[in-house]
């Protein structure tokens, strides 16, 4: 997983089909991000999204587009923070607990030259994924359905924020890697598409942020791991100021830790790092790591 560098912050605005509605409107905006992969062999993972879709699941004619132009993103420029808006919609007032994402196709590219690609819409995703809240793979519609744990109310004038987290790591599951001596991947022959991705609302998320050092400097490329009882809940790699920012963080506890080839965390300047962290609804978190080598 990867998240580095200045990238280019794609800005889709998109609007309802149902533009002729004249009730009063809110505003939704959905926004992309990406926790990254750990090879370094890749210059892009992306995914091409046709359509997005919102309403209730107790009304199949409820659904309504507010995004139907098909965007490509780079999902490997998306990280630390940075986002991409995928749709920013006004749609009538009312409550609404069912999103509707549709990916045809996905396509990674190796610095090497090697290119391939992945069509959902010919070869349908690979397995169930890792989708957090309720999030299912809808075979008929060939889509990601997105329940809303709680329901989206739309008032007059109001602005609802979401952000759509997508795991490249676990995402694009790689096929016939093969590495050199030094466990190195030099190539591979293909990969399939398992969507392991996570649905935040951003108005009552947090972020955490800080910086990788050790005693000369700060150090690019270290994993930075958040963890919810005992698992993985998103991670991040330091950019080449040594700097990580993890955002879209619900309330609750959690504990984090960063590793670094060559490197341990020093257990001198770390004290604040080693027990639970505690995040409140809307909190920013300063966290920064002291590492040290480990030999």
């Amino acid at each position: 997983m990867k998240y580095f560098f200045v990238a280019l912050l794609v800005i889709v605005a998109a609007s309802c089909e149902n533009d002729t509605t004249t009730g009063p409107v809110g505003t939704l905006s959905l926004k992309l991000t990406d926790a990254p992969m750990h090879y370094s062999q890749f210059m892009s993972a992306s995914v091409t999204i046709d359509k997005i879709e919102i309403g209730n699941s107790t009304d199949v004619n409820s659904m309504m587009t507010i995004m139907n132009t098909p965007m490509t993103y780079n999902l490997l420029e998306l990280v630390n923070g940075i986002t991409s808006t995928m749709a920013n919609a006004e749609i009538p007032v009312g409550d609404y607990n069912l999103m509707r994402l549709y990916i045809s196709s996905t396509e990674m590219k190796m610095l090497n030259g090697d290119s391939f690609t992945y069509n959902m819409n010919q070869n349908g995703y690979s397995g169930g994924g890792m989708m957090q809240n309720g999030m299912m793979l809808n075979n008929q519609n060939r889509s990601i359905d997105i329940p809303l744990n709680h329901p989206l109310t739309i008032s007059n004038g109001s602005m609802s924020e979401f952000l759509l987290d997508i795991d490249v790591d676990q995402s694009f599951m790689l096929q016939g890697v093969n590495y050199d001596n030094n466990n190195m991947m030099m190539n591979m022959s293909g990969f399939t598409f398992m969507p392991t991705m996570r649905f935040v609302d951003m108005a009552t998320s947090g972020i955490i942020s800080g910086t990788v050092q050790d005693a000369h400097g700060n150090l690019p490329n270290a994993t930075v791991s958040l963890m919810q009882n005992g698992t993985i809940y998103t991670s991040t790699h330091s950019n080449s100021n040594g700097h990580y920012a993890l955002i879209g963080i619900p309330q609750g506890a959690y504990t984090i830790k960063t590793e670094l080839n060559g490197y341990i965390m020093n257990p001198i300047g770390n004290e604040q790092n080693m027990g639970v962290l505690n995040m409140m609804s809307k909190a920013t978190l300063n966290v920064d790591f002291n590492m040290m080598t480990s030999n």
